[in-house]
């Protein structure tokens, strides 16, 4: 083994269980970093980053960076997706603790890292703290008017799961009685290979505090269609604490 990757080694081991989950494997220093426009992060050389997994409004402390995963190719508007890292892990468990940001589902970090993100969105949902505080920040699967003047949005919604059933390749996760208004989940038959590989068996959460996020469509009642295991968190087994 060379000098660099036994550095490289002795580094890892060294390094905060959080900057262990959340290692990739494209990491650069970039120096002179600054918070350009919430989330979003611009460089002396002309580069200009956004936090992918995170959305929200708020501004991102470049101070705390020493390095950013780049974790695909530029969006429309030339921001490259990067996960930015600190001493301790990644940025964004600190802006989700706080709750100054939410979660948007993404297949672009490893299922350890989401959910060590994951705990620390639960922690501020929890303790509704910062965008968390505000009465429509999480709405309630049962709350019949809420989720009618959502349809068209992206919302997180949490509730506890009343009963599961596939009909027609499509698995309903149901969280109320049926016509009641009530949120659904969806789960085509094509994408469940990616729920079960990610440990969530629809027909297992059955009793489950789920916190869920989509955008919300009204057919027969209101639904948001989950196409990656990213969009739906346990928040809750029956009987035991938040995951």
């Amino acid at each position: 083994m060379g000098r660099a990757p036994a550095l490289l080694a002795a580094a890892l081991c060294l390094a905060p269980a959080p900057a262990l989950a959340c290692a990739p494997e494209r990491v650069e220093e970039i120096s002179g970093l600054r918070a350009e426009a919430p989330l979003t992060l611009a460089a002396v050389d002309g580069r200009r980053f956004r936090l992918a997994v995170l959305s929200g409004e708020a501004q991102v402390p470049a101070d705390r960076i020493s390095r950013i995963a780049l974790l695909g190719p530029a969006d429309r508007h030339e921001r490259t997706p990067v996960l930015a890292l600190g001493p301790a892990g990644p940025v964004e468990t600190e802006l989700l603790r706080r709750g100054l940001a939410r979660l948007t589902p993404t297949r672009l970090v490893p299922r350890d890292c989401w959910r060590l993100l994951e705990a620390a969105e639960t922690e501020a949902a929890t303790a509704r703290r910062g965008i968390w505080a505000t009465p429509r920040s999480l709405l309630d699967t049962n709350d019949v008017e809420a989720l009618k003047a959502a349809e068209g949005r992206f919302v997180v919604a949490t509730g506890r799961v009343r009963s599961v059933r596939t009909v027609n390749r499509i698995t309903y996760v149901n969280f109320g009685a049926p016509r009641a208004g009530a949120l659904t989940v969806t789960i085509d038959e094509r994408d469940m290979p990616a729920f079960r590989e990610f440990g969530l068996e629809p027909a297992a959460i059955r009793g489950h505090m789920l916190r869920v996020r989509g955008v919300v469509t009204t057919r027969r009642g209101p639904f948001i269609a989950a196409a990656m295991p990213e969009a739906i968190t346990i928040a809750e087994a029956p009987g035991r604490g938040a995951r």
